[in-house]
């Protein structure tokens, strides 16, 4: 009898389960991760767009050379930029900002990198030795959906993956589907949407795995959630159905 009861009740148990262990992991479909590691090709670099708020930092030695050349809060004081909260410039709709001390420049489209070098060649005119540090002051991912922590993230680097947003976010739920991962983003005045599946070794190669400022990302409830959102009758249900099965089941072997 035992050989009869026992797998009987773990089936019945089993049937129970709402998610699977596979669908809790990551990286477990397609080709095998090559021993080798490979070559990083994608290009994560951020290019600045209208609406960016980004940070142009001159520092001198002496500091005061440099002050005509900085945005400084003049509500705490004056000194060098360093000792103030970034300020940055927004973006005009034409992609241009203008520089305090330099005037208009050019800069949408242009990489992080690319703005330094058209501002280090604006100041060259007036300055001698000067260091330029520029960075986005806006770069925020909004996750939202099956996690533990939605809500909107800033980043202070511009390299992000769509792995750290989760992350920050407190990482998928076990009721968060893992293969159709939605983001959303705008660029160049379009609205584009694209799928990640985690599930997928080949994710890495993604356009959407290297995360742009503004992306939304919205992780779907798998058809498992509705067992937890419903009500409760239909809740109860299926475990009512369990223990009848079970109490018909033991009735039946003890008369035997």
């Amino acid at each position: 009898m035992k050989k009869i009861l026992f797998p009987t009740i773990f089936l019945l148990l089993g049937m129970s389960s709402c998610v699977q262990y596979r669908d809790l992991l990551n990286f477990n479909e397609g080709p095998e991760f090559p021993q080798s590691g490979n070559e990083i090709v994608a290009d994560y670099r951020l290019r600045v767009q209208p609406d960016d708020i980004i940070y142009i930092g001159v520092h001198t030695v002496p500091p005061e050379l440099s002050m005509p050349y900085n945005l400084v809060n003049r509500n705490i004081g004056g000194g060098n930029v360093g000792a103030n909260p970034l300020l940055g410039y927004l973006v005009a709709p034409d992609g241009s900002i203008d520089m305090v001390g330099v005037g208009r420049l050019q800069v949408g489209g242009m990489t992080l990198e690319e703005v330094k070098a058209v501002a280090e060649d604006s100041l060259s005119h007036y300055l001698k030795d000067f260091v330029v540090d520029v960075r986005f002051l806006n770069f925020r991912i909004t996750v939202l959906g099956e996690v533990a922590s939605p809500g909107t993230y800033t980043f202070p680097q511009q390299r992000v993956t769509i792995m750290e947003a989760l992350g920050m976010a407190g990482d998928i739920t076990q009721f968060g589907s893992r293969d159709s991962i939605l983001v959303v983003r705008e660029a160049g005045g379009q609205r584009e949407y694209g799928y990640i599946n985690l599930h997928d070794r080949a994710v890495f190669e993604s356009p959407y795995f290297y995360l742009k400022q503004n992306d939304l990302i919205y992780v779907e409830p798998t058809k498992a959630k509705l067992t937890v959102v419903a009500d409760p009758a239909r809740r109860i249900s299926p475990w009512l159905g369990i223990v009848s099965s079970l109490t018909l089941l033991v009735l039946t072997l003890a008369n035997l």
